[in-house]
C-alpha cells in the first residue's frame, strides 16, 4: 500500500476546498472512470434525511426516504452514462455488518439499479495490505487526473483530503482499487443473501 504514494507530495485540502476541487475534476473524468474505495465501517452523513431517520431508530422511514431518491439517482447516473465513463465503488465490509454498513448497502443497492457498480469485499481479504492499527485509506480516483486520500475526524465526520496528481501515483492508485474491485462480489449478488434477510439494525449513535 505504501508504494502507491512513495516519494509523492500531496496537497492537503480542507473539507470545503476538497468538495469544490473534487466537483470540478469530476466533470472531467474520462474513459478511465471514477473509482472509490470505502474502508471505514461508519461515517457521519450530516443532515442526509435517511441517515437522520436511521439515527432516530426509524428504520422503515429511513428506507422510505432512500426510495424517494430514485429520481435523483436516475438523473445523476444518467448524466454519468452520457458523459461516457463508469462509476465504480469497492465497499470493504467487516462481519457482522455494522449498523451503518447495513444502512448504506440499501442506498448502494438503489444506486446500483441506475448505474453505480459496487463490489463488496470482506475485510479479511485486505488484511495483507494493512498494518496493526492502520487500515487502508479511503480513496477516490478521478480518471487519470487525481487521487484523493479522504480524511475523517472523530465519529466519521468529513475532514478534507490529500490530493495527488502525479500521473504515476494516480495510475498506481487506480490499479490498486481496480484489483480490489475484481476480487470482490457484485452487490447485486451480495445484497439478497447477506443484507436483505437482516432485521432492522440498532440506531447509529
Amino acid at each position: 500500500m505504501r508504494e502507491i504514494f512513495a516519494g509523492a507530495e500531496g496537497v492537503r485540502l480542507g473539507q470545503d476546498v476538497y468538495t469544490s476541487d473534487f466537483t470540478e475534476r469530476f466533470r472531467r473524468v474520462g474513459p478511465e472512470g471514477f473509482w472509490k474505495l470505502e474502508r471505514m465501517q461508519a461515517y457521519d452523513e450530516g443532515d442526509f434525511p435517511s441517515w437522520l431517520a436511521f439515527r432516530r431508530g426509524e428504520w422503515e422511514e429511513s428506507l422510505r426516504l432512500i426510495e424517494e431518491l430514485r429520481p435523483e439517482y436516475e438523473e445523476f447516473f444518467g448524466r454519468i452514462a452520457r458523459a461516457g465513463f463508469r462509476h465504480r465503488r469497492v465497499r470493504i465490509v467487516e462481519r457482522p455488518l455494522t449498523p451503518y454498513v447495513q444502512w448504506e448497502l440499501h442506498i448502494l443497492r438503489v444506486k446500483g439499479e441506475y448505474g453505480e457498480e459496487v463490489s463488496v469485499l470482506d475485510a479479511e481479504r485486505v488484511a495483507a495490505y494493512e498494518e496493526v492499527g492502520q487500515q487502508l485509506p479511503e480513496l477516490c480516483v478521478l480518471g487519470d487526473e487525481a487521487v484523493y486520500v479522504v480524511e475523517y475526524g472523530p465519529g466519521g465526520v468529513p475532514g478534507g483530503a490529500v490530493r495527488y496528481t502525479a500521473p504515476e501515483v494516480v495510475a498506481r492508485a487506480r490499479a490498486f482499487v481496480r484489483e480490489l474491485y475484481g476480487a470482490g462480489e457484485d452487490l447485486a449478488e451480495f445484497f439478497p443473501r447477506e443484507v436483505a434477510p437482516l432485521p432492522a439494525p440498532a440506531p447509529a449513535p
